[in-house]
């Protein structure tokens, strides 16, 4: 069968034209000309909407012949950003978008094969009518006519793909065969796994749709022997009903477009794979598609239906599309998977009535020791798309080999993993070797990390509770003993992939890093280490080193306030550890100390030995701080790590000036708790940064001749103070740390020369852009002097009510009117009250809102609020939901002074849904370009937010192919970063923030706090959750620029705004429980301190009342009613003995014990535990009580502060244990607990009898020693007598009533301080008395001496 053959192609392959004259080109430029006119005449008139058009070209020339032209497609809209836009197009077009070079035959209905048209189609090109229509013209006969009918959809289309160079065996191909006739791509319907996937089709037209349809075609591979394989090819046909528009002879279309003279049919046709297969495993994958027995497809050439794929890479398969068998085989293991059969998968999906848009099935390797997933979609242009792609992968983005294991799992030993390498089976673990990535193939998606080194910890990490970012700790213990934690900040993100797969990747780099940004070299240690010498780390300039930190190095003294606390603090806090940088160069010291967890912009000072100085003069000279150099160190936040620029010098200017103006005199200041003082000459001024970031940031300050020591808060800004109060005197001062010789003379004082005027010498500290300034100075030379506002004003504004909706473009299938809106959310304040107050020294703005309320009002919204106060018990309904005051102060410099700024929001009503959020994306923009303008400062002096309490609630939603990028973006951000669960009403708290003495610009400010706000964000999800996780935690925010800080959280409510400066006290008032003492300026606390301060004192009132009720019970049961008296009397003494008691219970709530185990739980620890914690706060619900099972040891902690209590508690645990067969003992007796044994009666003759023999012996025991060592203090009492009457003396009566008085005082402090001894000696006695008789024996013959007798 011969085939005229012709070359139309783009690309590469051009196609050969005929030659013509150069006016028959200009003939047919004028026609072609004519149906530009036609489409541009009327564009005036368009709509907004979108018009297509097919214009035919009536005519073009060729050889003084006429011939009729192709039709285009022209497609008009105007857009409000863009403008007019103009797309011209072909009528048909046919894409080869397979990977072999299809050759394709073209014919009418009506004409036999010989008379037909070819062209090969190579991979990635088109054809399309219009092309065909001029290639036409060299042609003639059947040919001629086939090309020419491509115009008018009369013709008939097979094709065959050329695949000689992809023959990989020794097999002769006999034959190639065409395919079937398309007819014009009639729909057919797919059978098998291609029918039950939704198509979801993005649509890329707006006013008229597209209809798509798909059919399968087959070419038959004949080989040698008889052997015969199929290629399955996709086609989707695109159809669009497009008007016609017949232009006149002046090329203009007469009447109205909206009336065309007919419709044509625009049509793409695409040939296509039947399945595309993804590899986004980190190995390399052979796939295998079939549709026979796996087993004997094996061994045949399956010539398109094969692959091996690279990771990241994708191959285009023929299958069949009825019948799949789907092989995967993992080439680095050769680990070959159960085949998946889609036929299976098909019969499941028949019983459900909703679309499907994938489908996810599990392929097992190894017997199901370890897996991957099949995602299988229909991808945009009907493509089976099939992902292979495991849950989650890991990354070692640090330089740190690890390996990976699952638990309840034998790591391997560092000498095995080394020796299997990158071989390492997945079901024995993973090896991840420094900047590498490897798929997670267990069943579990909890991993434990382990270092290669033998006495290294174990962590781990559940991928499924990680939500965003968190931290993990690895340990390692190396020879000397010494223990090293290695920090690693842990990031969950999306795929990589386009494709919409539920794969992670989970990320692991440095928690901390220092960056070298200088241009010379240096050199960082760990603060506080025993030898100075150990963990020097050379930095290289340019170069960044990840930081290993030394654990258990901390030396910071905690307050009884922050023992209180430490429950709500994370259990890795990192604010104790500290580095020092040293530029690596001989006569440099090293700087102070740096929290590495504290995020801003820090200073250091490097100071010269007074050896490298050199000898200097005796004499105090003004140049002395001539000897330090400063560097700065920035800590930002980088994902998950925290990076530590280093700059020297500095890139911005230092935080601190002092300015010496006095006359005569030079300055000697130091830092508090220093030993290093510098000096300052008249009328000079230095800059200057802290020693040391761990000692209190207060400037000493001494002026020459004055023996006066003044401590001076450089954050604080002020106005003009003396230097010398009238209440002072010069005896009180204090020396300076100076090294003076002796015999050494001072020089005339200052004061003596200032003479009275030492009154009028004084500082002040103002701010000069982002440095403070301290100036001493005279009175007449300060800046503040006489600086008021002149004004007396006051502003009252009111807003009974405001309203602000957001809209969006009306669904124009729902609404015929194009330009209607619909809304999605109206904002609504009412109530709002602005108030302000101009004076001479202040301005004072008050702004109250009574709602605030965030409804949604699309159609379908789930919640009707998505924002509204919280209603509870003790809220009023006319309260402010919000109250924001700022108070202002004058200021001669180029910094505003806020004296006062405080924000109160009461407790929220937060509901979210993602199909809100996704309608609001449209209106994030953001600035192309930053300001480059200069930030204006400010001064906040005190600046509060009170924590605010959300009660939060969040529901999904489903993705829609009518996402844009940013939606889709958003999405990704919700189920793959963050993975927020569905949440009802879960109480948030953020914690409040409190700082004092800030220099910032707003924008640092609201960066800070978005910082703030989102951590504590992304811990209420982990909370959430029910994760063990938490954020990567810091240790401050704000102590760069402030003089300190507080960071808590307490309930905002509680009625509190009707009390006077209670709820704005709260703040001040934790500031001041808070011990000053420490490292860092910020103090952080987790959990709600107002709920814990209240525990705390029910503990200690609790503690108090159970000790003396046990005491007087246990009274009452030996002695009645005298009992009861003494009981009351022995509890008192036991609190006042035992003031830790009361302590115990105020920092913890009580003591811990320890139980010792027979046996190990083994992998049932996790058992043990969970039901001893449940069963404890179930029956005796408190608070603080933690069990801890651990090898064979049971830690209870915080215990209540009840010894009856917690005997009884342990005793439960103990029954509990035995029934395990973990304590020996008999379980029918000890696991019953205390209080119940006490009360059984179950009147055993031969028990009753011993019990009442021991209460006998006991009695008579203790009768027969009171007895005689009264006769013994008796005789002694006699003698005593005796002698004293001897001696008597007459005394006058009122001599006799004061000496009554004071012995009656003096007897009841005695007997009180005696029974308070005996009652010591009593409970250390029975401590180390074993036996219980002889322990009641000798307590009860010691507590008889404290009782009164009657006869006394």
């Amino acid at each position: 069968m011969e085939k005229n053959s012709i070359m139309s192609q783009k690309g590469s392959h051009g196609r050969k034209q005929s030659q013509s004259d150069p006016w028959q080109e200009r003939q047919s430029d004028r026609d072609i000309d004519k149906s530009k006119k036609a489409i541009l005449a009327s564009l005036d008139e368009l709509e907004p909407s979108n018009i297509f058009l097919s214009v035919p070209i009536r005519h073009f020339t060729h050889d003084s012949k006429t011939y009729p032209g192709p039709f285009i497609v022209v497609d008009i809209s105007r857009k409000s950003e863009d403008g007019l836009a103009i797309v011209v197009s072909p009528l048909l077009r046919i894409h080869n978008e397979t990977k072999f070079s299809m050759e394709l035959c073209f014919r009418r209905p009506e004409q036999n094969e010989a008379q037909s048209a070819s062209v090969v189609l190579k991979t990635g090109d088109s054809i399309d009518d219009s092309v065909a229509a001029f290639d036409a013209i060299s042609l003639s006969g059947g040919s001629k006519m086939a090309l020419t009918s491509l115009s008018v959809g009369n013709f008939l289309l097979s094709f065959r793909p050329e695949i000689t160079e992809y023959l990989t065996i020794a097999k002769k191909l006999l034959s190639l065969e065409w395919s079937d006739d398309l007819k014009g791509g009639k729909a057919v319907r797919l059978s098998g796994i291609f029918d039950k996937l939704n198509y979801k089709v993005r649509k890329a037209f707006l006013v008229e749709p597209a209809r798509y349809s798909f059919s399968t075609v087959c070419c038959s591979l004949r080989y040698e022997g008889g052997e015969v394989a199929d290629l399955f090819f996709l086609v989707q046909s695109v159809v669009r009903n497009i008007p016609v528009i017949q232009p006149n002879n002046h090329g203009y279309a007469p009447g109205n477009w909206d009336s065309p003279l007919a419709l044509q049919e625009q049509k793409e046709i695409f040939l296509l794979p039947t399945v595309r297969v993804f590899n986004l495993l980190q190995e390399e994958v052979h796939v295998l598609l079939t549709d026979m027995d796996p087993c004997a497809a094996m061994d045949r050439e399956n010539i398109g239906n094969q692959a091996t794929i690279p990771c990241g890479s994708s191959s285009d398969l023929y299958a069949n599309p009825v019948t799949i068998y789907f092989i995967v085989t993992l080439t680095a293991f050769n680990s070959t998977c159960k085949p998946v059969n889609s036929g299976d998968w098909v019969k499941k999906l028949q019983k459900r009535k909703d679309d499907v848009h994938y489908l996810d099935i599990d392929i097992d390797f190894c017997g199901g020791k370890y897996l991957a997933l099949l995602r299988l979609s229909r991808g945009n242009k009907g493509v089976l798309e099939v992902a292979i792609f495991t849950s989650y992968t890991l990354k070692n983005d640090t330089d740190i080999p690890f390996f990976c294991f699952s638990p309840h799992q034998k790591p391997l030993s560092r000498d095995e993993t080394e020796k299997l390498g990158f071989t390492i089976p997945p079901e024995l673990g993973t090896f991840l070797p420094p900047k590498s990535t490897k798929s997670w193939f267990m069943k579990k998606n909890k991993v434990c990390l382990k270092l290669l080194e033998e006495k290294g910890s174990v962590v781990m990490l559940d991928l499924d509770a990680l939500s965003g970012l968190t931290e993990i700790s690895v340990e390692v213990e190396d020879t000397s003993g010494f223990k090293y934690l290695t920090k690693l900040g842990v990031s969950l993100g999306p795929s990589t992939s386009e494709l919409n797969i539920t794969s992670q990747i989970a990320s692991m780099v440095p928690r901390y890093v220092v960056s070298n940004e200088s241009e010379e070299a240096i050199i960082v240690r760990q603060c506080y280490l025993e030898d100075d010498m150990e963990g020097m780390i050379p930095i290289n300039s340019k170069q960044k080193i990840a930081l290993k930190l030394r654990s258990g190095t901390s030396k910071r003294e905690i307050s009884g306030f922050e023992r209180f606390v430490r429950k709500h603090r994370n259990t890795h806090d990192d604010s104790m550890a500290f580095i020092q940088f040293r530029p690596d160069k001989a006569g440099l010291g090293w700087s102070g100390p740096v929290c590495v967890a504290s995020l801003g912009r820090f200073f250091l000072k490097f100071r010269r030995p007074s050896d490298f100085l050199g000898e200097q003069s005796s004499q105090v000279t003004a140049d002395r701080n001539i000897s330090a150099e400063f560097a700065a160190v920035h800590v930002v936040e980088r994902s998950s790590t925290l990076v530590l620029h280093f700059h020297k010098p500095p890139d911005i200017n230092l935080p601190y000036r002092i300015e010496n103006s006095l006359h005569q005199a030079f300055i000697t200041y130091y830092q508090k708790d220093s030993v290093e003082p510098e000096n300052l000459g008249s009328g000079r001024s230095v800059d200057y940064v802290w020693d040391d970031f761990t000692l209190p940031r207060r400037l000493v300050v001494q002026i020459n001749g004055m023996n006066i020591l003044r401590e001076i808060n450089l954050d604080k800004v002020r106005t003009w103070k003396p230097f010398y109060r009238v209440s002072q005197r010069r005896g009180l001062g204090f020396n300076l740390p100076l090294d003076k010789k002796p015999g050494e003379r001072e020089k005339t004082s200052f004061g003596e020369s200032m003479g009275f005027q030492m009154v009028n010498v004084g500082y002040e500290v103002y701010a000069d852009g982002p440095t403070r300034v301290l100036r001493f100075c005279e009175v007449r030379d300060s800046h503040n002097q006489d600086v008021v506002f002149h004004s007396n004003t006051k502003i009252r504004l009111r807003i009974s009510s405001f309203a602000l909706h957001l809209v969006e473009h009306a669904n124009q299938e729902r609404d015929t009117d194009a330009s209607s809106y619909a809304p999605i959310i109206v904002l609504r304040l009412e109530n709002v009250n602005l108030d302000s107050m101009l004076t001479d020294k202040h301005k004072y703005n008050e702004l109250r809102v009574q709602l605030l309320s965030i409804d949604q009002k699309w159609v379908g919204a789930p919640f009707a609020a998505m924002l509204r106060r919280h209603q509870s018990d003790y809220s009023y309904m006319n309260d402010d939901i919000l109250r924001v005051v700022v108070v202002l102060l004058p200021s001669s410099s180029n910094v505003k002074q806020v004296k006062y700024s405080s924000v109160v929001l009461q407790p929220l009503d937060l509901n979210l849904d993602e199909e809100t959020l996704m309608r609001l994306v449209p209106f994030w923009r953001t600035s192309l370009s930053e300001s480059t303008t200069r930030s204006q400062q400010y001064y906040f002096d005190h600046f509060e937010i009170h924590p605010i309490k959300i009660i939060a609630s969040f529901l999904p939603g489903d993705s829609y192919s009518s996402y844009s990028s940013s939606q889709e973006m958003l999405r990704s951000l919700l189920h793959s970063v963050i993975k927020i669960p569905v949440i009802k009403s879960a109480t948030v708290e953020l914690n409040g923030v409190l700082v004092t003495h800030a220099l910032i610009t707003i924008k640092e400010l609201f960066i800070k706090c978005a910082q703030h706000y989102s951590w504590y964000a992304m811990r209420a999800i982990y909370i959430a959750k029910g994760s063990t996780l938490l954020p990567p935690a810091f240790a401050s925010i704000f102590d760069d620029l402030a003089s300190s800080s507080l960071d808590a959280f307490f309930d905002p409510s509680s009625g509190q705004i009707h009390l006077p400066g209670l709820t704005i006290g709260t703040f001040k008032l934790i500031s001041k429980c808070i011990d000053g003492k420490g490292f860092s300026g910020t103090k952080r606390y987790l959990g709600d301190l107002g709920k814990t301060m209240k525990t705390a004192g029910s503990n200690v009132l609790f503690a108090a009342v159970t000790e003396i009720s046990d005491s007087v019970l246990k009274g009452a049961e030996a002695s009645g009613l005298k009992g009861m008296v003494s009981g009351f009397h022995q509890g008192i003494l036991k609190l006042a003995i035992e003031p830790s008691v009361l302590g115990a219970a105020f920092v913890e709530g009580g003591p811990d014990r320890k139980i010792e185990l027979d046996r190990s739980p083994g992998i049932d620890e996790l058992y043990i535990e969970g039901y001893l914690q449940a069963m404890l706060d179930t029956v005796y619900k408190q608070e603080y009580l933690r069990v801890r099972v651990v090898d064979n040891q049971v830690f209870l902690k915080n215990l209540p502060p009840n010894s009856a209590l917690i005997e009884e508690i342990i005793d439960r645990v103990k029954g509990f244990l035995v029934s395990k067969a973990l304590l020996k003992g008999d379980s029918s007796i000890t696991s019953q607990p205390l209080r119940h044994r006490r009360g059984d009666s179950e009147w055993k003759i031969g028990p009753t009898v011993v019990t009442l023999c021991e209460h006998l012996l006991v009695s008579f025991v203790i009768r027969l020693l009171r007895k005689q060592a009264g006769k013994l203090i008796a005789r002694t009492k006699l003698k005593e007598k005796f002698v004293g009457d001897d001696q008597k003396a007459i005394i006058p009566t009122s001599a006799k009533q004061g000496q009554k008085m004071k012995l009656f005082w003096k007897w009841g402090i005695g007997k009180f301080v005696v029974s308070a001894i005996f009652a010591y000696i009593d409970g250390r006695l029975c401590r180390s008395i074993p036996h219980p008789v002889a322990r009641r024996i000798v307590s009860g013959f010691l507590l008889s001496f404290i009782d009164k007798n009657e006869d006394e």
